[in-house]
């Protein structure tokens, strides 16, 4: 049985901002304590802790694969990930073992799920779905197989740098933390985007779903685990002009409002004084869900936003 982490978030504010920063205050008190050398560690050492955070974003994902090929070609390394959804995927995937050229082997991974289009979009399949009183449009078998094939490990536990995925607990409506796990099982609950593939058993008994409808981008994760920096790859959908909607994309308003609400709150929730890069990908006029000929494009975007965020930040790479 999958090992659930005990830390679980509610659906909206379940910590507020001043118990955080209460928190906060404690952890820097510690800090302070650390480099006295009361606790035996040298008064002038401040180890590093950089949290990469890996937000969802369906097909979007794919230019986090960009970002995070160009991050490890700078010698930035997380010490922890922190994903949900389409992040999880690319997530995992580094914390196997975060070089430049497993970077560079997700970004051919992210190609072949162009190729193979794990979601299919038959409009009479979709509809008849509907009919039918199915619980999801495609039966997730496609997504399953993908993932399978290119996994690169059995158990989430087994990552090389501590990678914590998140789903969503579709009993409760609450964010379910893991960081062990069969990963195949882990990855399909958490891209298991609601009414569009079917929510996942992961052996405690409820079914899971997408991570981010709860916690799209899981700021609040992150800063549970201390970190010194934060590396931020925001995918995130934007809103779609009311020209461009499809009939999913207005069924996913509502999600995609109560997550960006909450997300605003996570935001609050960052320390002014925590050296953060946020690397976001401009989605303002259009936010596909499952183009996936936009892999190519995508892949390349990344990486452009990855360089100009580097670019634009001081202290993240050495000028020497």
């Amino acid at each position: 049985m999958a090992c659930r982490s005990a830390y679980r978030i509610a659906t909206i504010g379940l910590m507020s901002l001043g118990y955080y920063r209460r928190g906060m205050a404690r952890f820097r008190f510690l800090k302070s304590w650390r480099r006295s050398g009361a606790s035996g560690v040298p008064a002038d050492t401040d180890p590093s802790n950089t949290v990469f955070v890996l937000s969802g974003g369906s097909v979007r994902g794919a230019a986090q694969a960009g970002m995070l090929r160009v991050l490890i070609e700078r010698g930035i390394v997380p010490d922890a990930v922190v994903a949900v959804s389409a992040g999880a995927l690319n997530g995992s995937f580094l914390a196997a073992g975060p070089t430049v050229e497993r970077a560079r082997r997700l970004e051919e991974v992210w190609r072949d799920v162009a190729d193979r289009r794990p979601i299919r979009g038959s409009v009479v399949r979709n509809v008849a779905a509907i009919v039918r009183g199915r619980p999801s449009f495609d039966n997730g078998d496609r997504l399953r197989a993908l993932i399978a094939d290119h996994v690169p490990m059995e158990d989430l536990s087994q990552a090389a740098v501590p990678c914590h995925v998140g789903t969503t607990d579709a009993s409760t409506g609450q964010v379910t933390w893991w960081t062990s796990g069969p990963l195949v099982d882990l990855l399909c609950a958490t891209t298991a985007v609601p009414g569009v593939l079917p929510a996942v058993d992961l052996g405690d008994g409820t079914l899971h779903l997408d991570g981010g409808v709860v916690s799209n981008i899981p700021l609040r994760r992150a800063l549970s685990l201390a970190p010194t920096r934060m590396v931020v790859l925001d995918v995130a959908a934007k809103f779609t002009p009311a020209t461009k909607q499809t009939a999913l994309s207005l069924m996913m308003v509502g999600v995609r409002a109560a997550a960006a609400e909450l997300t605003r709150q996570q935001w609050l929730d960052v320390p002014t004084d925590l050296d953060v890069l946020h690397v976001e990908l401009p989605t303002v006029d259009d936010a596909p869900d499952f183009e996936f000929e936009l892999v190519p494009e995508l892949l390349d975007q990344g990486a452009r936003v990855a360089e100009e965020a580097l670019t634009a930040a001081t202290g993240w790479v050495s000028t020497s």
